[in-house]
């Protein structure tokens, strides 16, 4: 099944180009707002309300220390995820860039079928 993903000779996804003119604009807030507002706010509150929405539904109460150690805790976690996927999105990025400049015209390398 093909969802629009195409890999290198290595077999690492690479962008199409409506990723990487996504991503052109994206990269454009730097690393650090980046990791600040989709890992620490978005994933880590998003983490924190659910965590404390499973606890609400199967304690029917929710402890506000837990709460604190949660926007902690997930905000943690979300500034490890943004900061991963930043790194990988660049890595990505830059082979689609490094795949236009190639002779050839910048055509994608075949597509993984699987």
């Amino acid at each position: 099944m093909n969802i629009g993903y195409s890999y290198d000779i290595r077999g690492i996804c690479s962008m199409n180009e409506i990723q990487a003119g996504k991503w052109r604009k994206t990269r454009t807030m730097g690393k650090g707002k980046y990791v600040m507002f989709f890992g620490v706010l978005a994933w880590g509150l998003s983490l924190t309300l659910l965590f404390t929405a499973m606890e609400w539904f199967t304690q029917h109460t929710v402890t506000a220390s837990w709460i604190y150690i949660r926007i902690v805790v997930m905000g943690i976690a979300g500034f490890f995820i943004a900061n991963f996927r930043w790194d990988a999105r660049e890595q990505r990025f830059h082979a689609f860039e490094a795949a236009a400049k190639a002779p050839g015209g910048g055509k994608q390398a075949k597509k993984k079928t699987s």
